[in-house]
């Protein structure tokens, strides 16, 4: 049963300093943002952490060597360091642009068309053949191509090394099934170096039948109502639903105390997952609130059917 808390946008070398008190507060895991190599402009948004320029490890967040250290130390407090992995797309040319690819982008992805979507954007979410091929608001990568998927393995292996014990895929959704003609998630998760024992993918928005069909393969992130426990990861709140200004956006007006009674429903023993994610807003007074009772409580609430399951 996990219980991660999403450090969103944190620096890793900070990460170190909240250990004992994360451990206290119940969690076992802690979901990092992307540590990719990134576009950076003069808005310093933090979207621009989902604006990789390939897949090489390193950004503001800190070095290879910064995660290595946490990864050591955070094993000794029983937590696992999951990464966040931008898969589905990289950064723009710019916003006239958006589905140009940036100039810095990683050459190997320039200089081979087939690495990318065809070049047109997303109208209906509901449409599984637009969701797929077409792209999000960014360059689109095609999940078909080998070259696409040899350096996402390495990527996925370089974290591995580094001791990072779980990967969570961005975007997910947006990457065709294999009984949809794509080989993307037989070929790159069957065929990393060593097992990592939680990876899971972001399913926004799903249906039953898409969340069944995803989590065939890993388990599914999720705000949808689908309930085989063992299979997805519920959160009352996330940093989409949170940050973006959108219909995404949907839990940016909740009061504190919603996103908090809302995790002790999804955790307690009548909730919805027995894996959850908390994410501490960011940005706002409220950042603070994954250091609460209610917090604790409902960690405390999953690790108690935890315990009666092993015993």
């Amino acid at each position: 049963m996990s219980r991660i808390l999403q450090l969103f946008d944190c620096p890793i070398r900070e990460i170190k300093d909240w250990l004992p008190i994360i451990r206290d507060q119940g969690f076992n895991y802690i979901q990092i943002s992307p540590m990719q190599k990134n576009k950076v402009d003069n808005t310093n948004g933090w979207w621009l952490l989902y604006q990789p320029l390939g897949f090489e490890i390193g950004n503001k967040l800190g070095t290879k060597e910064d995660l290595h250290e946490l990864c050591n130390e955070a094993r000794k407090y029983g937590i696992g360091i999951i990464a966040d992995a931008v898969i589905n797309h990289v950064a723009n040319k710019c916003d006239e642009e958006p589905l140009e690819p940036h100039p810095d982008v990683d050459r190997d992805l320039l200089e081979n068309d087939g690495c990318f979507k065809q070049k047109a954007q997303i109208t209906n979410w509901d449409d599984r053949g637009q969701v797929t091929n077409l792209c999000m608001g960014l360059p689109g990568l095609n999940p078909n191509s080998p070259i696409v998927q040899e350096k996402v393995i390495n990527m996925f292996n370089d974290y591995s090394d580094l001791g990072v014990e779980g990967i969570r895929l961005d975007a997910a959704k947006s990457i065709a099934l294999p009984d949809e003609g794509c080989s993307f998630y037989e070929n790159v998760l069957g065929s990393l170096n060593r097992f990592l024992p939680l990876v899971y993918g972001e399913v926004l928005f799903p249906t039953p039948e898409l969340i069944d069909r995803y989590s065939k393969h890993m388990k599914v992130l999720t705000n949808g109502d689908f309930y085989d426990k063992d299979r997805i990861i519920r959160y009352a709140e996330s940093h989409d639903s949170f940050l973006s200004t959108k219909d995404l956006g949907y839990t940016r007006n909740w009061p504190i105390e919603k996103v908090l009674d809302e995790y002790l429903r999804l955790a307690g023993e009548e909730g919805k997952s027995e894996n959850i994610l908390f994410y501490p807003r960011n940005y706002c007074d409220h950042w603070h609130a994954w250091k609460s009772d209610e917090v604790r409580r409902a960690n405390q609430y999953v690790k108690e059917r935890e315990r009666r399951r092993t015993a």
